[in-house]
């Protein structure tokens, strides 16, 4: 498959430079909502309209609920979308409930459509009424297969709602030389008024097939970033750009020319709400570990070259956001001692790009197989994480010792 010629472009020589890491001296305010044990996947959402809402995964006595609560200087008292004693509980590729129209709420979650351990389908509700009834379920796709479909990102977009996800519809198919015969593919859609699936888009038909999506909103449309994947088993960040209601053929954000043979589950991470725009990953090309953070100034047609973090000490699993003076905040996951992980804060200056860093969470305090997330209300920066008491290899599994743990700070003082 001939691939695109890569779009980043060299903007600034200091980019490329080493940087100082300095510790990052903030204080940390805990607002955390009280979880049953077994509390987990947190998501963070902030709409257009400003409201950030956060959602996780509770168990109850046959199954799962999704609970949310949104963010009032606290967070308000939990209210839930839905429960399911069949759905699909992964760590990796979890439910999100996202604010737009400024009273509309929309969730999806995950549904075992089939005894294939991947076997399930994406699912989304719609609350006109500040999440205080939804819709009846509406499937994200228009297939009947078998297969995975999931890790989905929602839009807001001309007063509709929108998403993108991997669908793996064509995996059903018998094996061929053809790899985009039977592979996972990006696909989107769109939710009208009537609370109708329309404007089915197949964006790219080979794709990696467990990593995140991520979807920023500027001032001339949506764009996405997502993990590709190539005949030759390459596995790097492609952005694409919703245009004229038809989203582009992704194209290489950077070329790592990472190739692993298999998903690493660790997808992009982009923000921005303008013609500036920064896309975080996580790679192991060359055999060493790094996330990398570039920037663009025109709307994600170019890229800098990409700033290095965590080298040969991350597993990735990184959350992103910036802040009114254009500083780039991410919270991602240090390796450390006989598997287990460190939460970090990270902040980049935006003049100096001086790196500091903050350890929210010691080693073995942070489930490894867990996705921390970030985002910005305002001047104030929130934090959600699964957190544990002790062996946090249990949290991939039956899990009954995760809670959900969520912490804030302003950022007019650092």
């Amino acid at each position: 498959m001939t691939k695109n010629k890569p779009i980043f472009l060299l903007l600034c020589i200091l980019f490329s430079a080493v940087f100082a890491e300095d510790e990052l001296d903030i204080e940390l305010k805990d607002i955390s909502i009280e979880t049953p044990p077994g509390s987990m996947s947190p998501h963070l959402s902030t709409s257009k309209s400003n409201v950030t809402i956060l959602n996780w995964l509770e168990p109850i006595d046959d199954g799962h609920r999704i609970q949310f609560s949104k963010f009032d200087s606290e967070w308000t008292s939990p209210s839930s979308v839905t429960q399911g004693n069949d759905w699909f509980i992964n760590w990796a590729d979890f439910p999100s409930v996202i604010n737009f129209n400024e009273n509309e709420y929309a969730a999806h979650w995950l549904q075992k459509s089939g005894e294939s351990t991947y076997a399930y389908d994406a699912y989304i509700s719609i609350s006109k009424n500040d999440g205080k009834s939804w819709s009846q379920p509406i499937k994200a796709h228009n297939d009947n297969t078998q297969t995975e479909h999931g890790f989905l990102s929602f839009y807001e977009h001309e007063n509709e709602l929108g998403f993108i996800y991997l669908d793996g519809r064509k995996m059903a198919n018998e094996a061929t030389h053809d790899m985009n015969h039977s592979s996972m593919s990006l696909r989107s859609g769109t939710i009208d008024k009537n609370l109708t699936l329309i404007d089915m888009q197949n964006i790219d038909g080979l794709v990696c097939e467990c990593c995140q999506t991520d979807i920023t909103i500027t001032d001339k449309g949506p764009i996405g970033v997502y993990r590709d994947r190539s005949e030759e088993e390459t596995r790097d960040i492609y952005i694409t750009k919703l245009e004229n209601d038809v989203w582009s053929k992704g194209k290489p954000l950077h070329l790592d020319n990472w190739k692993i043979n298999g998903c690493p589950v660790n997808g992009p991470v982009i923000t921005g709400s303008n013609n500036d725009i920064t896309v975080a990953w996580y790679t192991r090309a060359g055999g060493r570990s790094n996330i990398k953070i570039a920037r663009s100034t025109d709307y994600g047609d170019t890229f800098n070259e990409p700033i290095l973090l965590g080298t040969n000490e991350t597993v990735g699993h990184i959350s992103m956001t910036d802040d009114t003076a254009g500083n780039t905040w991410l919270l991602w996951q240090k390796t450390a001692n006989k598997g287990s992980i460190e939460l970090v804060l990270t902040k980049i200056e935006n003049e100096s790009n001086k790196i500091m860093h903050k350890v929210i969470e010691e080693a073995g305090k942070t489930p490894r197989f867990s996705f921390p997330q970030i985002t910005r209300n305002n001047d104030q920066i929130i934090l959600a994480y699964s957190t544990v008491k002790n062996d946090s290899k249990e949290t991939r599994g039956s899990n009954k010792k995760t809670s959900i743990k969520s912490l804030t700070f302003d950022t007019n003082l650092y």
